[in-house]
């Protein structure tokens, strides 16, 4: 009887609660910070480690908190965006409201500019994540920048909602609450891109935690399905303006106890380049993709600092919706690292990775195998 009567006084708590405090006063303000440096060598000729320098790959700034008992806000720009060959641009990344259907917050409708809920490591915080860059199969060719613009309707019941704080609040690199349960329709052209043809994208969902001890396991399957309107260059012919664009994606989310799993797999049909057969620079064509990986963590502790070392091999084979004439790539590419949390404001994060790509464009093929190491600190405020 405890936790129905619970939930029954819940709501008259949270109004004297609100009742008391005006809005603003209910807002919270944080971010982070990313500062890198890259070191590149090549693997297809002799040469030597080459410098790419300093850079500021993330600097969010985050507004968020429950404007009223039922309506929560969250806006993010970014300050290190970039356009073009211009670095550190404002960008807004999110600005969405959750709207609240009940009084224990079980149903609720997204609506705004927000990450569409598919892959876990495209929810996750790049402020979370070990490895400093996402998968490409989940990334730059099923979701550029996770977000777009649309309404979500989801639903996570109170204890699911009570794992993905926990998980959140005690490093366990979780992925956010995004719903059990979610559906929702958006743009799909990309992150502040606009919609250029009139069919929308549609998404779906569904994931429960599965709290066993000290470690939660939280299996998931979702799919999106869309028209995409790809960038051609002058050469290169779009087989129509709107494309078939779909993915299924099933994802393994372990918590580290001390040793977590994440993997997914990816598999769908993509815009992707095909070289001409009759003259001409070629044209792009819906066609498979798939593709995913594994990643192997640790919580651990060293003269009293919490290090998580890890491991992520991935493989991806498709078009990259997202860039110019939508190019034809075959990746192989595994990485290691560790992160060193310094305080709850410092964690340096240091990696080696081992790529090799072969991409297929109208100006020809290219192959590349490189290796590169990346050190990088985040300052969390």
């Amino acid at each position: 009887m405890r936790m129905p009567l619970f939930f029954a006084v819940l709501p008259l708590i949270v109004c004297g609660a609100f009742a008391q405090t005006a809005w603003y006063q209910r807002i919270s303000l944080h971010g982070y910070t990313q500062l890198r440096y890259e070191q590149v060598h090549s693997l297809d000729a002799p040469s030597e480690w080459k410098s790419n320098g300093f850079s500021i790959r993330r600097g969010r700034l985050t507004l968020s908190g429950f404007i009223t008992e039922n309506v929560f806000m969250y806006i993010q720009p970014d300050f290190a965006a970039s356009s073009g060959s211009t670095l550190n641009v404002l960008q807004l990344r999110d600005a969405y409201f959750d709207v609240f259907l009940d009084s224990i917050h079980t149903y609720r409708l997204r609506v705004g500019l927000s990450k569409v809920p598919f892959s876990y490591e495209s929810m996750q915080s790049s402020s979370l994540r070990p490895p400093m860059e996402r998968a490409e199969v989940v990334d730059a060719a099923s979701l550029p920048g996770q977000r777009d613009l649309g309404i979500f309707a989801m639903w996570a019941p109170p204890d699911a909602r009570a794992i993905y704080a926990k998980l959140t609040r005690n490093g366990y690199k979780g992925s956010g609450d995004y719903g059990c349960l979610s559906i929702g329709v958006y743009n799909g052209q990309g992150l502040n891109r606009p919609k250029i043809n009139h069919t929308p994208y549609w998404s779906a969902r569904a994931t429960y935690p599965i709290e066993l001890g000290e470690m939660v396991i939280e299996p998931a399957i979702q799919a999106f399905t869309g028209l995409f309107t790809p960038q051609t260059s002058s050469t290169v012919q779009a087989e129509s303006t709107a494309l078939r664009d779909e993915r299924f994606a099933l994802t393994l989310a372990i918590s580290p106890a001390p040793i977590g799993v994440l993997a997914e797999y990816v598999w769908g049909t993509a815009p992707r380049y095909v070289p001409p057969w009759n003259g001409g620079g070629g044209y792009v064509r819906s066609g498979r993709i798939e593709g995913g990986y594994v990643m192997l963590y640790a919580l651990t502790s060293v003269s009293g600092y919490r290090v998580i070392p890890f491991a992520r091999w991935q493989t991806f084979h498709g078009g990259i919706k997202s860039l110019t004439d939508a190019p034809m790539t075959d990746l192989g590419q595994w990485e290691a690292g560790a992160e060193w949390y310094v305080s709850s404001a410092l964690k340096l994060t240091g990696e080696y990775m081992h790529i090799s790509r072969h991409t297929l464009l109208a100006s020809g093929i290219q192959e590349h195998r490189s290796e590169s190491i990346w050190l990088q600190l985040q300052v969390n405020y």
